[in-house]
């Protein structure tokens, strides 16, 4: 690990070998980059699991490493040079310099080698590089740090992945789905919007062809054919009041068709610096809280003996930031038509 032990067995430090061959592991976090050093002895030096029956000199884990994954030769040639080969075993992800490597090849100093998918290493050889040093003594230093991203990035270039285009396709893909279904969901929105309109119109026409009869006809009717009590009677009254004055367009409808007047209408507030705020509420009317008569329809009162029943209205609040006061005033009034199953209103545009 090079770690320099004093004679007593005290640690004297880390240090980086000045001649032995070695790999300095590369790390996504700088802090833990180059904070490992592994040996190439002479001979061979194997790299695998440590779960195998032959012991291996460089321990690595991981889902890619295979139980023996490559081997490290290091030889001294005639010339007194120390050449250093790696050979990845069968089945066995290497890569050199961002190349699977399937052969022996000799390694240079400050070759890029990955294992697995995520072990990466940079080989060191001390010896080669002051000999190339001397060399080419004003050779210009790489601007480009071989780090754990110049590693990775040049494994992506080399295998033929621009991880840019990648990016924008898959992005592309997202989008497009996302519309597609969007659209899918808007489609399926409102056919069950019509679907549902058509049957409240269908059950609406059926009401009428029962209960809308001309008043002869009824007379006419012999009296022991229907025999109601009174608690009947008003029971069914009670329910055919109730149908003829149910309102059949949503307040979602009412809400979307004036949403554009009531973003207007705070623009224009804001460009004036007028400090009020508009924004929608539903307000209902009933017996015990019947609603201010500028918020309802003028007729709205003399309808109250035929229409006991709750008014819901979308109404739009006022908010005086400055006086800290808040009033309302009328935004739809949808009268609904029992006759004809139609919503008739009038929209009245909030001032500024």
């Amino acid at each position: 690990m090079g770690v320099a032990m004093r004679e007593d067995g005290g640690t004297l430090g880390v240090f980086s070998p000045k001649k032995t061959p070695h790999l300095v592991n590369l790390n996504e976090d700088p802090l833990m980059s180059e904070c490992l050093l592994y040996y190439i002895k002479d001979g061979i030096t194997r790299v695998g699991r440590e779960d195998v029956e032959r012991r291996q000199d460089i321990v690595l884990s991981g889902h890619f490493i295979r139980e023996e994954h490559c081997v490290f030769r290091s030889h001294s040639m005639p010339c007194g040079a120390v050449v250093v080969t790696l050979e990845p075993c069968d089945g066995a992800d290497t890569y050199v310099n961002g190349k699977k490597v399937t052969e022996t090849i000799i390694l240079r100093s400050g070759n890029r080698i990955i294992m697995g998918k995520s072990h990466v290493f940079r080989f060191n050889h001390p010896e080669q590089a002051r000999q190339e040093r001397e060399r080419t003594p004003c050779a210009e230093t790489p601007m480009e740090p071989v780090d754990w991203a110049f590693a990775q990035r040049e494994l992506l270039e080399k295998q033929g992945i621009d991880m840019k285009q990648e990016m924008e396709q898959r992005l592309q893909e997202l989008e497009d789905q996302y519309r597609k279904e969007r659209e899918e969901a808007n489609y399926l929105l409102e056919q069950q919007r019509l679907d549902y309109e058509s049957r409240l119109e269908a059950l609406q026409r059926q009401m009428d062809s029962r209960y809308y009869t001309e008043a002869n006809d009824e007379e006419e009717e012999p009296e022991d054919e229907v025999q109601w009590t009174d608690q009947e009677y008003d029971l069914a009254l009670w329910a055919f009041r109730k149908w003829k004055w149910y309102q059949f367009t949503s307040l979602r409808d009412q809400l979307w068709g004036n949403a554009i007047f009531l973003k207007e209408a705070n623009a224009i507030s804001v460009e004036l610096k007028k400090k009020v705020q508009f924004q929608f509420v539903l307000l209902t009317d009933t017996l015990y809280s019947p609603l201010p008569p500028d918020l309802l329809p003028p007729d709205a009162h003399s309808e109250r003996e035929k229409r006991p029943f709750p008014r819901t209205i979308v109404a739009v609040e006022v908010q005086d930031i400055s006086s800290r006061s808040v009033h309302f005033i009328a935004s739809v009034l949808k009268l609904p038509q029992a006759a004809s199953g139609h919503d008739a209103g009038n929209v009245r545009r909030p001032s500024s």
